[in-house]
């Protein structure tokens, strides 16, 4: 089984964490690749990556990508997020991980945008 964890950076704003699970909520539904989709945040907001990581695990999954749903690749891209992956490689290392490009990396972005501003 294989699985796919959206992350967002988490607010203290329960409408913008609300937003951002609705969003994954959807596109679990529409999803045919995964076998469990799941969201979690980096920082403030519960679930965390771990918290995820782990239900999944517990699931019986084997596989679990993650996709950070960050528009630029700062340091929460570019380090953090790689190390809270590097350290749960090392907790479950019967687990396969993988790392996906962050949203803004996306070559649809572009697209959507110049659709939004039409």
């Amino acid at each position: 089984m294989k699985a796919l964890i959206f992350i967002a950076h988490g607010s203290k704003k329960e409408l913008s964490n609300n937003e951002f699970k609705s969003m994954v909520e959807n596109i679990r539904s529409k999803d045919k690749k995964y076998d469990f989709i799941e969201s979690s945040f980096l920082e403030i907001a519960l679930p965390s990556i771990e918290d995820s990581t782990k239900k999944l695990i517990e699931k019986g999954v084997k596989e679990i990508s993650f996709y950070p749903f960050f528009l630029n690749s700062g340091k929460h891209v570019a380090i953090d997020i790689p190390n809270i992956i590097k350290k749960l490689q090392k907790q479950y290392p019967n687990i396969s991980f993988s790392p996906l490009e962050h949203f803004g990396k996306s070559r649809y972005i572009e697209d959507i945008i110049l659709k939004d501003i039409s």
